[in-house]
């Protein structure tokens, strides 16, 4: 601000300065054509100059008790000149992008605490469960402990993901993944669940290598699987193949209703489904998109209500062998 005050004000008092100095010009000219003695246009500079300071100087804190006025947000004022009325316009401006800025933040801000609460929350329900679990008895259900554990490091998983999403300054480490190897692992962590719902995984042609970060696929995958357990039907199956560039995860369960389709990537949508079941945040598909805009890859999603739902995690030619 106190640039655009200086370069602004060096305009306005300019053309008085350059007015000034033609004037003392002119009498210097006068002089010499008409033989006057020097001493009266030194006497001219000697007694003007000191007026033509104090004038500036008066300029000057006028001009700087303005600028401090239209600073003030309450203030309402009418430019009394071009060089306020320029002002004027870059101080509105400026004041617009910054009372943005500061809405944006706040608003992010909150969405970051409300996340934040909404994981703390079902984290929190988890403890809870096994706590009450071993108060009722020595012997605990190995069941509970392991849905508790799950869906403690489920969301504990969202959550440090969420803020990492959220750094700009996260590092990609870029390397030739195989799929096979890759998917395997993730059955077996959630082989606990597969076994207490009675999910049968099918893996089809998976001996592919995609060039992405091993650790944001695991995650992207994890969490595309883990909605496909939650709405599937226990006796069914879940089939993870790869087709056509493509990475597929497809379930036989409830499925998406039309309506809600559109909006599933949304931050913190639950859709109908969701309002089904206390496990749901509306987060997952939401990240999944935010890794795959900035990994380069596509994710989509296909679903039938009743018939189940397919998410497709879709790679360039190039990051495929």
């Amino acid at each position: 601000m106190n640039n655009h005050f200086s370069h602004l004000l060096l305009r306005a008092v300019l053309p008085i300065i350059v007015a000034y100095l033609l004037m003392v010009g002119l009498s210097w000219l006068l002089a010499i054509l008409y033989q006057i003695p020097h001493h009266y246009c030194w006497d001219l500079v000697r007694f003007s100059l000191p007026l033509l300071l104090a004038w500036l100087g008066i300029v000057g804190i006028r001009s700087w008790q303005r600028v401090r006025h239209l600073q003030r947000h309450d203030a309402t004022v009418w430019p009394h000149n071009p060089v306020e009325d320029e002002l004027l316009t870059q101080l509105i401006t400026a004041r617009t992008a910054s009372d943005r800025h500061v809405r944006d933040l706040r608003l992010h801000q909150q969405r970051q605490l409300d996340r934040l609460d909404l994981f703390a929350h079902e984290i929190k329900n988890s403890l809870t469960s096994l706590q009450a679990a071993a108060e009722n008895g020595p012997d605990v259900d190995s069941t509970s402990v392991q849905d508790g554990v799950r869906t403690a490091n489920y969301y504990l998983d969202l959550l440090l993901n969420d803020e990492r999403l959220a750094m700009s300054t996260t590092d990609y480490d870029f390397s030739w993944v195989n799929l096979q190897d890759l998917v395997n692992a993730i059955i077996r962590q959630n082989s606990a669940v597969f076994i207490r719902r009675q999910l049968v995984p099918q893996l089809v042609n998976l001996d592919r290598a995609v060039l992405t970060d091993s650790k944001w696929l695991r995650f992207c995958i994890n969490q595309l699987l883990s909605n496909a357990i939650k709405y599937s039907h226990s006796g069914g199956s879940i089939t993870i193949a790869w087709h056509d560039h493509a990475l597929m995860i497809k379930d036989e369960g409830v499925g998406i209703p039309p309506a809600d389709q559109r909006r599933i990537f949304e931050n913190g949508f639950t859709g109908h489904n969701g309002h089904q079941t206390t496990h749901s945040t509306g987060m997952g598909l939401y990240l999944v998109k935010k890794v795959a805009d900035k990994l380069n890859f596509t994710v989509r999603v296909r679903s039938r209500v009743g018939v189940g739902t397919s998410c497709y995690l879709i790679f360039p030619a190039a990051n495929i062998r």
